[in-house]
């Protein structure tokens, strides 16, 4: 792909996230831990599950 063409995709997902991202309680503190919880929660369970045990 040419750089300008993935300049301007990165450009326009990363604008999409910060309208459309959902508030979720690992991403507003950012320890390693609580990522890696998360992460693994997420593989194998539905966000609105994981939610109520966060």
């Amino acid at each position: 792909m040419d750089k300008e063409v993935v300049f301007r995709l990165n450009d326009k997902l990363l604008s999409w996230f910060r309208l459309a991202r959902r508030d979720l309680p690992w991403r507003q503190e950012r320890t390693p831990y609580r990522v890696w919880i998360s992460e693994i929660m997420l593989q194998q369970t539905r966000v609105e599950t994981v939610l109520s045990y966060f």
